[in-house]
């Protein structure tokens, strides 16, 4: 079984999570704040927060990723 997402992300880790619009896929900056099961939820630089359960949908901050 893969690892869950609260045992590789901690709170105050820097991620990068992938949200869609009508204009495609981007990657985003975000805290992780807390921990629910079965995801995490973390905070977007515009203060938004967001549910995350698909592992595919969030990284570690990339040295690519623009800084918060």
């Amino acid at each position: 079984m893969p690892p869950r997402l609260a045992e590789i992300y901690k709170a105050g880790d820097i991620v990068a999570i992938l949200l869609s619009d009508e204009e495609g896929e981007s990657w985003c900056l975000a805290l992780v704040r807390d921990f629910q099961h079965p995801g995490i939820w973390v905070q977007t630089t515009d203060r938004r927060l967001w549910f995350v359960t698909n592992g595919r949908r969030i990284r570690p901050k990339a040295p690519e990723d623009r800084s918060p």
